[in-house]
């Protein structure tokens, strides 16, 4: 990029971008010295004059180039302290969208190779979880939307059952409990049994799926409800085979479960 002073940006978080880009381009060694409401001001290390100056535009919401001192007496930086996993996340976003099961170490290759720098595991690992946020959007904000999910599960699959608990005062994610009519109708025909099962959720936020699945008159798995709960205990599934009691709602069930040593006293 050809600095000059003028030139103007949309914001400062695209000024700072500008900048990085500009630094791992280049590969030299800038720090950012000032950055608060008012100002932002690059300098290069210790021995070089480069310099950048900007400030927001009165009255609006753009950010202007002030000052611009674009000569380079440094040598170039292997390790390159502005390239952050943030600002790597967005430009390997395409990779991880045609592989998601990208290896760190190709990462870690790929930036070398293209732009010169060196950057640790740790910040490859980071750069991906960044670029599969902006692929798939945020954990958090998808947990937030859940109880729109709900509602419309409920508006498309009249009668199933789903369940949110969550405390009152301060909302939060306890247990989702799922369970479709078309598959609680069908189990009707089907022998009583279902087997129980659980696994670990590995995410950001983790916890546990808890699942109850029969077998069809074909001898094929149905899968009649499941639930996402913090821990797999006494009282989570508890309160599991207590909803899918309510929905069954059948004398005699046998279960099934991989518990060892371990006896599943439950009553319907």
């Amino acid at each position: 990029m050809k600095w000059q002073p003028g030139i103007i940006f949309r914001s400062k978080e695209e000024f700072k971008d500008a900048v990085t880009t500009y630094a791992v381009h280049t590969g030299v060694g800038l720090k950012l010295t000032k950055n608060d409401k008012s100002r932002v001001r690059f300098k290069c290390k210790e021995g070089c004059n480069w310099e950048i100056y900007a400030a927001p535009v009165k009255n609006q919401d753009t950010w202007e180039v002030r000052t611009i001192i674009d000569k380079h007496t440094c040598s170039r930086e292997f390790n390159n302290r502005l390239l952050s996993a943030k600002w790597l996340g967005k430009r390997i976003e395409s990779k991880v969208r045609e592989n998601p099961n990208i290896q760190l170490k190709q990462i870690v290759a790929k930036t070398k190779e293209k732009w010169v720098v060196g950057i640790s595991k740790d910040k490859a690992c980071r750069a991906k979880m960044h670029a599969n946020t902006l692929l798939e959007g945020s954990v958090g904000e998808q947990y937030n939307m859940l109880n729109l999910y709900c509602a419309e599960i409920l508006k498309s699959n009249p009668d199933s059952e789903s369940l949110t608990p969550s405390r009152v005062i301060v909302p939060c994610f306890q247990r989702l409990y799922m369970c479709f009519t078309s598959c609680r109708e069908s189990f009707k025909v089907c022998r009583p049994i279902i087997g129980l099962d659980g696994c670990f959720l590995k995410g950001q936020y983790g916890g546990q799926l808890l699942t109850a699945i029969g077998r069809d008159p074909n001898d094929q798995m149905l899968p009649i409800a499941y639930a996402v709960v913090e821990v797999e205990n006494k009282d989570s599934w508890s309160w599991f085979l207590s909803c899918l009691a309510r929905d069954i709602n059948h004398p005699n069930i046998t279960y099934i479960s991989d518990q060892q040593k371990v006896r599943l006293n439950f009553f319907i």
